[in-house]
């Protein structure tokens, strides 16, 4: 499987995205995953070559909104310390290879 490009994308790029991309490192090791996650704030994720991008649900529409022109899927994420249910959500909008 070649490495994934993530994105994890909050409103500024500092707080709640560096929490879920620590958590998301996690889950992407337990479950055999191979990608980069990296942090963007909501004005730098355009234009970004990405796999996929999880952000807050309160944030999908302006995110899907920014990349609406590109194939990235949008993963929205409710709660950033559930691991179980952000492998869930990995599991939903990936075929796991």
């Amino acid at each position: 499987m070649q490495k994934l490009r993530i994105g994890v994308c909050c409103t500024f790029g500092a707080g709640s995205s560096l929490l879920l991309k620590m958590n998301l490192d996690g889950v992407f090791i337990k479950m055999g995953v191979n990608a980069d996650v990296i942090v963007f704030d909501i004005s730098s994720i355009k234009g970004e070559k990405l796999d996929a991008i999880y952000t807050s649900a309160a944030l999908l529409t302006q995110v899907v909104d920014t990349v609406k022109e590109s194939n990235i899927i949008v993963i929205p994420v409710v709660n950033y310390f559930d691991l179980v249910g952000l492998e869930n959500l990995t599991n939903k909008y990936f075929d796991k290879k």
